[in-house]
C-alpha cells in the first residue's frame, strides 16, 4: 500500500442553503483557516509522506471557483502543504465547478482525475474534523475490498414508517450504520459505475450507492463520532 496511488476528492459545490448568514458553511472560518481548508489539511497531513497523490481535486458550485480559492488561501499552513504537494507529487490543486446534485458534481470531479489512480477518496468539505486514522483505515479497507466507508452504530432505536408516519418494521439497531466520509474506491470501477449511473434516470444519495448497484458490496470501517458534517455555525463549537 505504502506510495500506491491515491487521488482526492473534497466536494463542496453545494448551496448551504440551511446555514443562514449569506456564507458557504464549507468557508466559515475554522483552525486559522476555514472549514475547507481545514478538511484539505488533514488529508495532505495524513497522505502526503504515504502515498502518491495523482490529483486533488475540491468541488465548488457553478461560477463560484473564486470564492472557493480565497476561502483556501486564507490558511497559510495550507499554502506550505500545497507546495509540498507540487514539489513531492507533481501535483497542482485543481477547483472543479459541481453540478445541481452531489452525484453530478462528485461525477465531474472524477471525470477531472488526470493521472489514473489506484484509489479515489471523496470527502465532504463540510467534514472538518476527520482525523487520519479514518482516512488510513478507509484507504486500507479499499485496497482489500475494492471500496470502504466510515461508519457509526446509531444510538437512538430505529424505525422504518410508512408514508403515513406509522411504523411498519422495527430495526435491529446493531445491523445498522451512519455512513461518513471519506468514502473510498478503486477509481475505475467507480468512474466506471458513475458513467452507467448517470444515465439511468435515478439521483442516488452517495457513492456507495452507486458502487453497490454497479460493482459490490461496500465494507465499512469504524468511523468517529467526532466526525460531523457541519449543517449550522453552532456546529464548529460542539466539540
Amino acid at each position: 500500500m505504502m506510495n500506491s496511488k491515491i487521488a482526492i476528492i473534497i466536494t463542496a459545490a453545494g448551496s448551504s442553503t440551511r446555514i443562514g448568514g449569506g456564507i458557504k458553511k464549507e468557508y466559515l472560518s475554522f483552525n486559522n483557516g476555514t472549514v475547507l481548508s481545514g478538511c484539505a489539511k488533514t488529508f495532505l497531513n495524513t497522505c502526503l509522506n504515504y502515498y502518491s497523490i495523482t490529483d486533488f481535486i475540491i468541488t465548488c458550485p457553478v461560477g463560484g471557483k473564486l470564492d472557493c480559492s480565497l476561502s483556501l488561501e486564507k490558511d497559510e499552513e495550507l499554502k506550505k502543504l500545497f507546495d509540498q504537494l507540487k514539489e513531492g507529487c507533481n501535483v497542482e490543486p485543481s477547483i472543479v465547478e459541481g453540478s445541481t446534485t452531489r452525484q453530478k458534481s462528485v461525477y465531474n470531479g472524477l471525470l477531472a482525475i488526470k493521472n489514473n489512480p489506484d484509489l479515489v477518496l471523496i470527502h465532504d468539505g463540510a467534514r472538518p474534523f476527520v482525523t487520519p486514522k479514518v482516512i488510513t483505515e478507509t484507504i486500507t479497507a479499499a485496497f482489500e475490498y475494492g471500496a470502504s466507508v466510515p461508519g457509526i452504530t446509531p444510538t437512538d432505536t430505529q424505525k422504518e414508517i410508512d408514508e403515513n408516519g406509522f411504523i411498519v418494521k422495527h430495526l435491529q439497531r446493531s445491523m445498522l450504520t451512519a455512513v461518513q466520509t471519506p468514502q473510498t474506491f478503486e477509481y475505475g470501477k467507480l468512474l466506471e459505475a458513475h458513467n452507467k449511473a448517470i444515465k439511468d434516470n435515478k439521483e442516488y444519495t452517495d457513492d456507495t450507492e452507486i458502487w453497490g448497484t454497479y460493482v459490490g458490496n461496500v465494507r465499512v470501517v469504524p468511523g468517529d463520532v467526532k466526525n460531523i458534517k457541519i449543517t449550522y455555525p453552532e456546529d464548529l463549537k460542539k466539540l
